[in-house]
C-alpha cells in the first residue's frame, strides 16, 4: 500500500515569514523564495535520488541525479531532436502535437491557461510542464494518453489544503512526484476551488506523477542548462523574480519574451528552436492569452527567448531553488495500433 506524502505543519513564524514575503514581492504570483524549510525538502529530496542509468516502474516515480548517465542521454536526445526538425520528420511542439494527434490519444484539448486569482503559480508551472512533455513524449511514439491536470488539488495539498499564499518549488515538485496528479476528467476543471471529493481519487493521481531531475545551478550556467534540456525536449520548471513585461517580433521574425519589472512568480520552459543561427527557448505563462498570437500560430500564453534574453531571466532564479525537469506519468494505451508513431506536421508559416 502507498504512503502519501503529507505536508509538515507551519510553524507560526514561517507562516507570517511567507505572508510578508508574498505581500513584498507581488502576491498575485506566489512563487515563494527558498527558505530553510523548502531548502530542507530541496535537500530530502535530492538525497534519495535514484542514478539515472536506473530504470524504474511506473506507479513510483523517482528523483533522477543529475549525472553523467544523464547528460548522455541529454545529448543523444539533442540530436535525435536536430534530426526530426531538419529532416522535417515530425513537430514536437506541445501545442502542434495537440491539435493534430488522434482523438483516441487525448482527453481534452485544454493545454495552458490563467491561474486567475489565487498564487498558484507553482501548481500551474508544474501542471503545464507535465502538459508539455507529455506531448512531446506522445509526438516521439511513447503509447501515452493526454490526460490534462487540474493545477491546482496537489498545488493545495502541499500547502495542507490552503488556497491562500503560494510555494516553493521544492514542495511543488515533491507534491508532484510523490502525490501525483489529479486530472480534469475526474476532479473537474475549477482552478480556483478545491473540488470536494478530491480525496477519492488519490490513487488515480498516483498514475500521473512526476520523476524530477533538479538543475542545481545558477546565472548563465543554469541558463545553459536549460537551454541543453529544452533542446533535447525535456520541460523545465523554474521561479523568479525578473518579470516577462511583454512580447515584441525580433529580426527574424519571431514572438519573444520583452524583460521589464519584477515579480515573485513560476513558469516552465518547454522547446527549443534555432532561426538563422539563433537559438531559442519555449517559454510558457500561466497569466492566460496576453501575449499576441505570430503568423506561427503558438498559444497566446507564451513567448521565445533567445539567450541574452534568457539569461537575464534566469539571473534570480537561484533565490527561488532549484528548477527541475519534468518526466511525465501517464497511463498508457491498450491499442497496440497508436504505438506507431503519428507525423505531425510543422505549424504554418513555421520559421526553421
Amino acid at each position: 500500500m502507498r504512503r502519501y506524502w503529507r505536508m509538515k505543519p507551519y510553524t507560526e513564524q514561517q507562516r507570517l515569514r511567507r505572508e510578508n514575503i508574498e505581500k513584498r514581492l507581488a502576491p498575485t504570483h506566489g512563487c515563494l523564495t527558498l527558505d530553510d524549510y523548502a531548502e530542507r525538502v530541496l535537500n530530502e529530496l535530492q538525497s534519495t535520488a535514484t542514478p539515472f542509468a536506473t530504470l524504474w516502474e511506473s506507479g513510483q516515480m523517482p528523483v533522477l541525479k543529475y549525472d553523467d548517465a544523464f547528460k548522455t542521454w541529454r545529448n543523444q536526445q539533442i540530436n535525435e531532436n536536430k534530426i526530426l526538425v531538419t529532416e522535417r520528420i515530425t513537430c514536437t511542439l506541445a501545442w502542434q502535437v495537440l491539435k493534430y494527434m488522434d482523438a483516441q490519444r487525448k482527453e481534452s484539448d485544454r493545454l495552458y491557461w490563467s491561474q486567475g486569482k489565487l498564487g498558484s503559480c507553482s501548481g500551474h508551472a508544474d501542471s503545464f510542464a507535465h502538459h508539455s512533455a507529455a506531448l512531446h513524449w506522445i509526438a516521439r511514439g511513447a503509447p501515452l494518453k493526454y490526460c490534462p491536470i487540474n493545477p491546482l488539488v496537489t498545488w493545495a495539498m502541499t500547502k495542507g489544503g490552503s488556497l491562500r499564499g503560494g510555494q516553493t518549488l521544492s514542495e511543488m515538485a515533491k507534491g508532484a512526484n510523490e502525490i501525483g496528479h489529479f486530472i480534469e476528467r475526474l476532479v473537474g476543471t475549477n482552478n480556483q476551488a478545491m473540488p470536494r471529493d478530491y480525496q477519492n481519487y488519490l490513487n488515480d493521481a498516483a498514475k500521473y506523477q512526476s520523476a524530477i531531475l533538479f538543475l542545481d545551478y545558477r546565472g548563465d550556467e543554469l541558463c545553459e542548462e536549460i537551454f541543453a534540456c529544452c533542446a533535447a525536449g525535456l520541460s523545465v520548471v523554474v521561479g523568479n523574480s525578473n518579470a516577462v513585461s511583454g512580447c515584441a517580433m525580433d529580426k527574424n521574425g519571431i514572438k519573444v519574451a520583452e524583460i521589464g519589472g519584477s515579480w515573485a512568480h513560476a513558469t516552465h520552459f518547454t522547446a527549443y528552436r534555432t532561426v538563422n543561427g539563433t537559438e531559442y527557448i519555449g517559454w510558457v505563462n500561466s497569466h492566460g492569452e496576453r501575449y499576441k498570437t505570430s503568423d506561427e500560430g503558438e498559444p497566446a500564453d507564451m513567448c521565445w527567448m533567445d539567450r541574452k534574453t534568457a539569461n537575464k531571466f534566469c539571473s534570480t532564479m537561484h533565490y527561488y531553488g532549484a528548477p527541475y525537469v519534468v518526466f511525465p506519468e501517464s497511463i498508457t494505451l491498450p491499442d497496440n495500433s497508436l504505438y506507431v508513431k503519428q507525423r505531425i506536421p510543422f505549424p504554418d508559416n513555421w520559421k526553421f
